[in-house]
């Protein structure tokens, strides 16, 4: 009994140092893993910037993030919070997994740009596979607002011209100088013709002295006429 116990005793001392190292091993694991950052993450949007007026419609625009080719790394945009999320399209140097440069167009598609505010997001969505076992995914946003302007064009179509609202707007204004212009011609025109006729080429009827008519045959012939006496 004695040497059984002597013999269990040995054999636990002989593998204690084994489980000793083993349990250290583990928690300088974890004591890596925590100690290990959190990768950084960063984006934006380049243009447009904040309060930018832009016009109303489709509008297209760009940005950076800190993505490369290697990270596993989407970027979204967003109009006003609508969801679903758009994904971007990557136009970094190391092609279309490169995020680290990107670009969006909000067509009618998704949604338009639309007069007054509009709030604009884009946000860089990370997968992080640096602790062992577990993954996270890291996101982060950035917004802008941008405000929606609508251009409205007229067409002459008389003339083929398209002018903007303004330029009708600036023609209607100098409508009345061209109308008064045109009166005042013609008054002046009615005074001068008034001026050059001479009052005696337009006399009335009632001034004209009658003309004396020829006589008639008959008057002729008894005028003419003479008696002659013979007396012896």
């Amino acid at each position: 009994m004695v040497l059984f116990t002597l013999g269990v005793t040995l054999i636990l001392y002989s593998a204690l140092p084994n489980y000793y190292h083993r349990t250290l091993d583990v928690q300088a694991q974890l004591q890596q893993q925590e100690q290990q950052p959190t990768p950084m993450l960063s984006i934006k949007i380049t243009s447009p910037t904040t309060d930018q007026q832009v016009p109303a419609g489709e509008l297209t625009i760009s940005g950076t993030s800190t993505d490369n080719a290697t990270s596993d790394c989407t970027v979204y945009a967003d109009w006003n919070n609508t969801k679903p999320f758009q994904t971007v399209i990557a136009t970094g140097p190391d092609g279309v997994n490169d995020y680290s440069t990107w670009t969006f167009t909000y067509t009618d598609d998704y949604h338009l740009i639309t007069n007054g505010t509009n709030n604009l997001t884009s946000k860089l969505s990370c997968i992080d596979n640096s602790n062992v076992g577990s993954a996270a995914n890291l996101t982060k946003s950035y917004s802008v607002n941008v405000i929606g302007v609508t251009t409205t064009t007229s067409t002459n179509n008389t003339a083929g011209i398209t002018s903007t609202s303004e330029e009708v707007q600036q023609q209607q204004q100098e409508l009345p100088t061209i109308d008064s212009n045109i009166t005042t011609t013609k008054e002046n025109n009615t005074a001068a013709a008034a001026e050059a006729t001479p009052p005696e080429l337009a006399p009335s009827v009632s001034t004209l002295s009658p003309v004396p008519l020829p006589p008639s045959n008959e008057d002729q012939e008894e005028e003419d006429t003479t008696i002659y006496w013979d007396i012896e």
